[in-house]
């Protein structure tokens, strides 16, 4: 299972470099009010009224339209069912005449599939009969029963090319009183096959071949998918919206719960759509207009949060493996051999520990129990009496426990997405001058803080050299995809660390002093295993292919270990990574060597350094270079 992943992964990755560019069945009954809409008859006849609503930011938002190159309008919405003229997708004004058109007649069921239109043009005076008697959708209101709003993000899932820049989606809030367990998820996603191949899945997804949708589920679904199955941390922030937004978003979701439209991992995608249904609610954020080539969760998190006072509490769920990982770490090696005893043979534990810390061990073991049963590790015969015997043993302890409460990093800590480097250098005593753009989004030596810690992802990262001897610029590299998971192994845990690297690069040819480039794929798996809570080692086997002109028979192969260290401190970041590559090809037959570090100087600015070394047959490489890189 592990490896197809990984398999499912690469294949995406791949092609990149080819292609870089539940419904819902209920609805909310709305009350006749509308955000910023005013109920003030100004003596304008009805052609005139019709007219300027039109091109009213909000309903222009409520249809989701977006401006287009040429000057018009174009929604972001595909299903044809959400358009009521045969022009809508295009033209907001023949839309609205079409949904004037429609409350004005008598088809009932297609005007219960737009109560956030109605509200709009009832209180725009455009329309005066009443809203319909819609029995699913009065249900829904009182299923859902809005009382708040909430932002909910989950971090990156490294086993799912489709959540490598983690997910978005919402939480209609249920009165205080009752526990928001019960609260009912709003998740816009893609609808894919799972029997789809890696390949397939990655062309789909890459170029709109996935339908998208929202869907709704209880919010405990929610959390036993994020937090117990995925295993990914859920950062939870309350939206400032007002009691008449909360039900006009409800009622607008509703509206969309009945159509579609095509998703794209990087534009339209699982966030992009968050935004423009907050801009529905509430116009004045224009949310999506700060997204016009890429969408990834964290920078629409952080579009949100700079709103002013428009995140009014945040609260943080950890994972269920994050909570045992961290009780784990914080035993002393007594306890950890406590717990793997206890967890190996289910007898009462017969040690000199405090009851406390006897309470710790059983604790920790019961959710590990628990987290072997989720992930489908243990059958339901070997679960009901491992937990039934400690549940026992612990109440025998008659102690009483407070459980810690975890402090996460939040994600609106984190560095920007993209970065620019600046750097000067040298190779083999030649100097040179270099810039580097990276669109997205995080690397191992990078400001560790509000991200997902030992994982790198890397896309698009371009660099262009200044040679001082030769005085001519060369394109240097394009890392299409670089992506790195770094999970720690332990007694409890046994993930498999990976790496996934594909681009162009220029090599240096000792026979005739020249370069060119070739194009290369790399991956490896291996493991990895924590020191301290910011130092970790790992060991990888790694295989790849060159291919270019300018190589030895135009194309090699290479396969061999490598080992590193690496180190994530709040105001340093380092890295040191040694390799022997095996190959036919005198080229790509080396060892490596190479070293970074990066000193976070202040928030999305780092001084970095770096050096690598390549010892070959006929010929040793070194290159030294010491820069700056902000983040945007």
């Amino acid at each position: 299972m592990r490896l197809k992943r990984v398999v499912h992964i690469f294949c995406m990755t791949f092609f990149l470099f080819f292609f870089t560019g539940i419904t819902i069945g209920h609805a909310v009954l709305l009350e006749n009010k509308s955000p910023n809409i005013s109920n003030q008859d100004t003596g304008s006849t009805h052609f005139s009224r019709e007219k300027e609503a039109g091109s009213d930011p909000l309903w222009l938002a409520l249809v989701h339209y977006r401006p287009t190159i040429t000057g018009g309008f174009r929604s972001t919405i595909d299903g044809d069912n959400f358009f009521l003229s045969e022009s809508g997708r295009t033209d907001p004004q023949q839309e609205l005449k079409a949904t004037i058109q429609l409350f004005e007649g008598s088809d009932r069921d297609k005007q219960c599939l737009f109560p956030a239109r109605y509200t709009y043009l009832k209180q725009r005076d455009l329309i005066q009969k009443d809203f319909p008697s819609c029995p699913e959708y009065e249900q829904f209101q009182k299923d859902l029963n809005p009382a708040g709003v909430t932002l909910l993000y989950t971090d990156a899932y490294m086993n799912n090319p489709s959540s490598l820049f983690g997910h978005t989606l919402f939480r209609i809030d249920i009165p205080e009183g009752r526990t928001q367990l019960v609260a009912h998820g709003m998740n816009y996603g893609a609808f894919i096959n799972p029997d789809d191949n890696g390949i397939l899945f990655a062309v789909l997804g890459l170029t709109g071949g996935y339908w998208g949708g929202f869907t709704v589920k209880p919010y405990y679904a929610v959390i036993n998918m994020y937090n117990n199955i995925e295993n990914r941390d859920i950062w939870e922030f309350k939206l400032n919206l007002t009691k008449t937004e909360q039900e006009w978003m409800v009622a607008h979701l509703w509206e969309l719960g009945h159509t579609r439209a095509r998703y794209y991992f990087f534009t339209r995608n699982c966030s992009y759509l968050l935004m423009e249904v907050l801009d529905a609610v509430r116009p004045s954020l224009k949310l999506a207009d700060q997204f016009p080539v890429q969408a990834i969760p964290l920078d629409t998190l952080k579009a949100v949060s700079n709103q002013d006072h428009f995140i009014l509490d945040t609260t943080y769920r950890p994972s269920r493996q994050k909570r045992i990982q961290e009780a784990y770490y914080a035993m002393t090696p007594t306890q950890r051999q406590l717990l793997k005893k206890r967890l190996e043979k289910p007898e009462p534990i017969q040690s000199d520990l405090s009851t406390e810390e006897k309470a710790l061990v059983l604790e920790t073991a019961y959710e590990y129990v628990q987290y072997q049963w989720i992930n489908q590790d243990i059958s339901l015969k070997e679960y009901r009496p491992q937990t039934f015997s400690l549940l026992k043993e612990r109440r025998d302890l008659g102690y009483v426990s407070t459980p810690p409460k975890m402090i996460g990093s939040s994600p609106l800590t984190a560095h920007d997405s993209s970065a620019i480097s600046i750097e000067t250098g040298a190779h083999n005593g030649e100097t040179f001058e270099e810039i580097s753009i990276r669109p997205a989004y995080h690397s191992l030596t990078d400001p560790v803080e509000g991200l997902l810690s030992g994982a790198e992802i890397n896309f698009l990262n371009t660099t262009v050299r200044y040679k001082n001897r030769t005085h001519r610029f060369v394109f240097q590299d394009l890392d299409l995809v670089k992506i790195t998971s770094l999970s720690p192994w332990n007694a409890l845990f046994h993930p498999p660390s990976f790496q996934i690297k594909t681009g162009i690069h220029r090599i240096w040819n000792p026979k005739t002093q020249k370069d060119g480039l070739v194009y290369e794929i790399k991956g490896g798996s291996g493991l990895t295993f924590r020191l301290t809570p910011t130092q970790s080692i790992y060991a990888f086997l790694n295989t790849g292919i060159n291919g270019g002109g300018i190589m030895p028979h135009n194309f090699g192969g290479m396969i061999g270990p490598s080992f590193g260290w690496l180190y994530t401190g709040h105001k340093i970041s380092a890295q040191i990574e040694t390799a022997r590559d095996f190959s036919d090809n005198e080229w790509m037959n080396q060892t490596r060597f190479s070293g970074n570090l990066s000193i976070h100087l202040k928030h999305n600015f780092d001084l970095i350094t770096s050096y690598q070394f390549q010892d070959q047959k006929y010929h040793s490489q070194n290159t030294f270079k010491i820069g700056i890189k902000k983040f945007f």
